[in-house]
């Protein structure tokens, strides 16, 4: 019997969690991935979290960090089942000079010898690329943000089981890597982009003695992720006085209602006596988020089961190659 069929037989997997993201949104990615990760399979994972302790942080999240988060020191010597590497705001130009690069540089090295499988979000995926295949990101002419319909590559590729011919997708980037070079590199696409003008989702290769899987779109993002995003987006034109462009809406991800709501924000955001101390405790963003439906969770929850599905048959398989070893011993 194949090892896919026996999952109650598949001892608990260890699933660890390296966060990368800035203390603003530090607590909400830990919990976006922890639920995109566990969902209804709670009893069956080990979910551990870790980060790079030498990024500077506020006092809030450096105490959290203390309280319950490791540095990579330790998962050097306890290797989990399945790893989870976050992106981060991209802060420079050239991924190389991103002051986390180093760091991210060993840590991909290591995880593609150590772990049987790792889930790369965002720019942590345009870095693997860059480091195993020196595939340059591209910076996009405009920010692709929100909700994109990518198509299923390949109905019976195992990440792909039981999702949709075309599968709703998060999007919030600067930049991105051409599928093209992607395909050229090895990798196949899970998710592409069909013709949103996105591009792709997901990819997968094996990467050393692992899979990696890389998603250029956030399937993990909850409900309100992208509206608190073009907050953000908007609250940096505001006070930035010009330097900042004012952020277009989140495509496929709005309602009518919602849309209207915004606009009018934007409308008194331009006047020209507009003071920003004054306009800005009006955004509306209670009004907004109540009229925002997620489209996207069933099929991320799908995606994200999958992914999962192969970490505990590699564990399984690792184990057994254990317990052989100890009693040829």
């Amino acid at each position: 019997m194949a090892l896919l069929d026996r999952p109650s037989e598949l001892h608990p997997i260890t699933v660890g969690l390296v966060n990368n993201m800035p203390d603003a949104a530090f607590l909400e990615t830990e919990n976006q991935f922890r639920g995109a990760a566990i969902g209804s399979h709670g009893d069956g994972i080990r979910f551990e979290l870790y980060t790079i302790k030498e990024v500077p942080r506020s006092e809030k999240v450096a105490t959290l960090i203390e309280e319950r988060y490791r540095g990579l020191d330790e998962l050097w010597t306890r290797p989990p089942d399945a790893l989870i590497v976050t992106g981060t705001e991209p802060t420079q130009a050239q991924l190389r000079f991103e002051p986390s690069w180093p760091y991210l540089a060993r840590l991909l090295e290591w995880a593609s010898d150590h772990v049987p499988t790792t889930l790369l979000s965002c720019l942590t995926s345009h870095a693997s690329v860059l480091l195993f295949d020196g595939i340059e990101r591209e910076p996009r002419p405009a920010k692709c943000s929100g909700v994109f319909a990518g198509t299923v590559e390949d109905p019976s590729d195992p990440l792909a089981a039981g999702l949709p011919d075309r599968v709703p997708v998060p999007h919030s980037r600067l930049n991105e890597v051409p599928e093209a070079a992607l395909i050229a590199a090895g990798y196949r696409i899970v998710v592409g982009g069909g013709c949103t003008g996105a591009g792709w989702s997901v990819a997968a290769r094996e990467q050393g003695h692992g899979l990696f899987v890389l998603c250029q779109g956030h399937p993990e993002y909850g409900t309100l992720s992208l509206l608190r995003e073009y907050r953000r987006d908007v609250r940096r034109c505001l006070f930035g006085r010009g330097a900042v462009p004012y952020p277009r809406l989140p495509d496929g991800y709005l309602g009518e209602e919602a849309v209207g709501i915004l606009n009018e924000f934007e409308r008194r955001a331009h006047a020209v006596d507009m003071d920003p101390r004054e306009l800005w405790p009006a955004f509306p963003f209670d009004e907004v988020a109540a009229t925002v439906e997620n489209t996207w969770a069933s099929a991320s929850a799908t995606l994200y089961a999958n992914w999962l599905q192969l970490a505990r048959v590699a564990s399984h398989a690792r184990a057994h190659d254990v317990m052989l070893r100890r009693a040829a011993a």
